[in-house]
C-alpha cells in the first residue's frame, strides 16, 4: 500500500458508512464500523438509484448484486391527480447499453448487499457503539467510545448522518439541520394490478410516488406541504393519510386501502444540511449525509454518499496523506453535492407554492441530471 493509512474507523453503518468501509478496505485499509443501533436495520422503506450512483456501485464491485435484487426502471410516468398519464420522464444512462439507467429496490435489500460486501473484506462492525470524543494525536486519532473503550486509528470517517456526532465534535460551528417546509409520508405495500412503472402523481394538493419493487412489492411516498414539522399523534395517522389519498384517482385508492394500521406509515419532516468546506479537522472527515443531507426531490441522497465513498477510496489509493484527505474530498465533491441539495430545495419550495406545478421544475430536473451524468 502506498499510503500511511493502516487502520480506519467509520462512524455510522448506513449507505455512506458501508460504502466508505468497502472503498477503504478495497484500498488495503483495516476498517472498523461503529453503528449506534443494535438491530442495524436501515431507515426508510424504498430507494431509487439512478445511473450515476450505479456507476459508483460498479466501481465498488457491487453493481451486479444490486441489480440482481432491484427492479429496473427505464422511465418515470407522470400522471394527473385523477391517474391520467400526461408524460414520461426518460432516465439518463451513463453505463453500458446493457445497464439499467435506474433501479428501484428496498432499503433492506441495498443494506444487505453492502453488508455482505464489507463482510467479504473482513470489516469489523461494533453495534450499539458510537464515539463520545476524538483526540487528535501526532500520528493518528484516539477514539473514545460510549462503551468506555478506547482505540487508535489513522483515519476517522464521520458517516453518521444528518444529526452527526462526529460533525458536532470536529466542526461545532457548522450549519445545523434545517426544516425544508414539507413532510414525507412513506409506506410499504403490494403493487396493485396495472402499476408496472414508477409513477408520480402531480396536480393535486400533494405529490405522490408509487414505486414498484421486486416480487410485487410497492414503495409509496407522499410529499405533504400542509402538516407542521411535528409528527402527528399516532391515533391520527391513518385518518390523515386517507384524507390526503382521497384526492387521487387511478390506482391510488387501491394503494390507500392497504393502509390499515398506523404502524405501516413512516411520517417525517424533511430536513437538510449543507456543510461548506472544510469537511474535516485533521484526520477526521465527514462523508454522506453528515456533510450534505438533501431532501428526496432529486432521488440522489444515497447516490451522493456512494459516490463520496468511491472518491475517498481513489484518494487513499493515490497515497493522499491522512490529514489532506478531507480537504481533497470536499474539493472534489462540494459543488456536485450543492447542486443536488440546492436543486432539491428549490423543487420543494415550488411544491409549497399554491396553484399548479411550477413550469420550471422539469427543466431544473433535466439540467441537474445532465450535470450529474458527468464523471465524479
Amino acid at each position: 500500500m502506498t499510503n500511511s493509512i493502516q487502520r480506519a474507523l467509520i462512524v455510522g453503518g448506513g449507505p455512506a458508512g458501508l460504502s466508505s468501509a468497502l472503498a477503504l478496505a478495497q484500498a488495503g485499509v483495516d476498517c472498523d464500523i461503529a453503528e449506534l443501533t443494535t438491530d442495524w436495520r436501515p431507515g426508510g422503506i424504498g430507494i431509487a438509484l439512478q445511473s450515476p450512483p450505479l456507476r459508483a456501485a460498479k466501481a465498488l464491485g457491487v453493481f451486479d448484486e444490486i441489480v440482481s435484487v432491484a427492479r429496473p426502471n427505464p422511465e418515470i410516468v407522470i400522471t394527473r391527480a385523477d391517474g391520467a398519464e400526461i408524460g414520461l420522464m426518460p432516465q439518463i444512462n451513463v453505463g453500458s447499453s446493457d445497464d439499467p439507467p435506474f433501479v428501484n429496490m428496498s432499503r433492506m435489500a441495498l443494506h444487505g448487499v453492502l453488508v455482505r460486501a464489507v463482510e467479504r473484506h473482513n470489516v469489523r462492525v461494533r453495534l450499539g457503539t458510537t464515539v463520545q470524543a476524538l483526540e487528535e494525536k501526532p500520528d493518528g486519532v484516539r477514539a473514545m467510545f460510549n462503551d468506555g473503550t478506547v482505540e487508535d486509528y489513522d483515519l476517522v470517517v464521520g458517516a453518521d448522518g444528518l444529526h452527526s456526532k462526529v460533525r458536532e465534535l470536529i466542526l461545532p460551528g457548522a450549519p445545523k439541520p434545517a426544516y425544508a417546509g414539507q413532510t414525507v409520508w412513506r409506506m410499504a405495500g403490494r403493487r396493485p394490478p396495472g402499476l408496472d412503472r414508477y409513477t408520480i402523481m402531480i396536480g393535486g394538493p400533494h405529490r405522490i410516488g408509487l414505486v414498484p419493487l421486486p416480487d410485487d412489492g410497492l414503495y409509496v411516498w407522499m410529499l405533504d406541504s400542509t402538516l407542521p414539522p411535528q409528527r402527528p399523534p399516532r391515533d391520527r395517522l391513518l385518518g390523515l393519510f386517507h384524507e390526503r389519498m382521497a384526492a387521487y384517482g387511478g390506482v391510488a385508492p387501491a394503494v390507500a386501502d392497504q393502509a390499515t394500521d398506523p404502524g405501516q406509515l413512516d411520517v417525517r419532516a424533511l430536513q437538510w444540511v449543507l456543510v461548506p468546506p472544510p469537511w474535516h479537522q485533521g484526520r477526521v472527515l465527514l462523508i454522506g449525509d453528515a456533510a450534505h443531507t438533501t431532501t428526496p426531490h432529486l432521488a440522489f441522497g444515497a447516490g451522493l454518499a456512494i459516490e463520496d465513498a468511491v472518491v475517498l477510496g481513489e484518494l487513499v489509493r493515490a497515497g493522499t496523506a491522512p490529514g489532506d484527505l478531507g480537504g481533497q474530498l470536499a474539493a472534489r465533491r462540494f459543488e456536485r453535492c450543492r447542486l443536488v441539495v440546492d436543486g432539491a430545495l428549490q423543487l420543494s419550495r415550488w411544491e409549497q407554492e399554491p396553484g399548479p406545478p411550477n413550469p420550471g421544475a422539469p427543466e431544473l430536473v433535466r439540467t441537474a441530471m445532465l450535470k450529474l451524468a458527468e464523471p465524479i
